[in-house]
């Protein structure tokens, strides 16, 4: 059986590997539009690729249901055996699954090993165009020649990092072959506010964050924030975004801040007791109270900042297989879909579950 894989990132890759270790025989050949395969898994986890997590996986996704069942096809601790089996020696920091080098690099390395000594073809800097069935048959063109092949499977990723490949043409090239697209947007991202935090740029503060939408609590989480020129960052405004982006309706959105939690009864003239002096100095000025500093949700950064990008093709265009209801033996993998969690491996997580899910869905 001859397979083509659109993508030679998280999914793609483990996708192919997968493949030939479970049916041997399979020809697969995977496309990449970069000069190197898994470039975005460079940058996973600040360059050394948090690649799972021991924790609760429920509530840490967008369609969460759905991403929940297909992670029950990749239970974790195959996920880190079939790692050590390439090469990818785990350590765990709290619930967080690291390679023992706490490198990215060891990850790219002992994946891209194990596809040659499988006899993966890799395809690079070619750049998938379009694609077309001529009975039980599929037609690949792309810049360079057209492939024949008895499966497709899309794997190219979203929107986020664009300068490492991901540039959302296959979003746009599903949307013409008349799939339902939810609209992407960037996640996992710092946001711009409306008010002027120019300040405090560069100011870190851990404190207890909290979501309001149209006066409502909609999600808490504790963390450390980044004060940024025209906005906030930090992981747990990372995972803010994510639940930002789950909301229909942006323009009543606020984060409000507590920088003192747990401390009652602080005067104004003690507040450099229990922040930085430039952010103390900051409260006073507008006159605001340590225990709800509120701003307003303005916008998301550029998908060049984002981590990963929220929508792509609704998972009511796939099966359980995550084989397309339209196409018979086209599948979707990775953040094409849409699914995207918050920080702490999920969303790698679901890159290899959705590529188990297909490798054992391919007979």
């Amino acid at each position: 059986m001859r397979i083509g894989i659109v993508g030679g990132g998280a999914s793609g890759a483990y996708l192919a590997i997968r493949l030939k270790e479970l049916n041997p025989s399979f020809n697969v050949t995977v496309f990449e539009r970069n000069d190197r395969l898994l470039k975005k898994i460079s940058v996973t986890g600040n360059g050394r690729c948090n690649y799972a997590n021991l924790g609760e996986t429920k509530g840490k996704y967008n369609n969460d249901e759905f991403a929940n069942r297909i992670l029950d096809n990749l239970p974790r601790k195959d996920l880190i055996d079939n790692f050590e089996r390439y090469g990818i020696h785990p350590t765990k920091i709290d619930n967080l699954v690291y390679p023992v080098s706490l490198s990215a690099q060891t990850v790219m390395m002992m994946l891209e090993k194990r596809l040659e000594q499988l006899g993966v073809i890799i395809r690079l800097n070619e750049d998938v165009l379009d694609y077309k069935k001529d009975h039980k048959q599929y037609t690949l063109i792309t810049n360079k020649q057209t492939h024949a092949f008895d499966v497709l499977v899309f794997a190219s990723g979203g929107k986020a990092y664009p300068q490492l490949g991901t540039n959302g043409a296959i979003i746009e090239l599903m949307r013409q072959h008349g799939y339902l697209i939810e609209e992407p947007s960037p996640s996992l991202s710092p946001i711009k506010v409306k008010e002027n935090t120019k300040k405090i740029s560069g100011q870190r503060v851990k404190c207890s964050v909290s979501l309001i939408n149209n006066n409502k609590l909609f999600y808490e989480e504790d963390g450390e924030v980044l004060f940024k020129d025209d906005g906030l960052s930090g992981i747990v405004i990372l995972n803010m975004s994510t639940k930002i982006n789950s909301l229909k309706d942006k323009n009543n959105v606020k984060v409000v801040l507590d920088l003192a939690k747990g401390y009652n009864n602080i005067k104004k003239e003690e507040y450099e007791q229990y922040v930085h002096p430039k952010i103390a100095a900051y409260l006073i000025e507008h006159n605001l109270d340590i225990h709800q500093i509120s701003f307003s949700f303005k916008a998301f950064y550029d998908y060049n900042i984002a981590e990963v990008s929220h929508g792509g093709i609704s998972v009511n265009e796939v099966n359980n297989n995550l084989e397309s209801k339209k196409e018979k033996d086209l599948y979707f993998v990775g953040e094409l879909l849409d699914v995207d969690g918050m920080c702490g491996g999920y969303n790698l997580m679901f890159a290899f579950a959705s590529a188990e899910t297909v490798a054992k869905a391919i007979k």
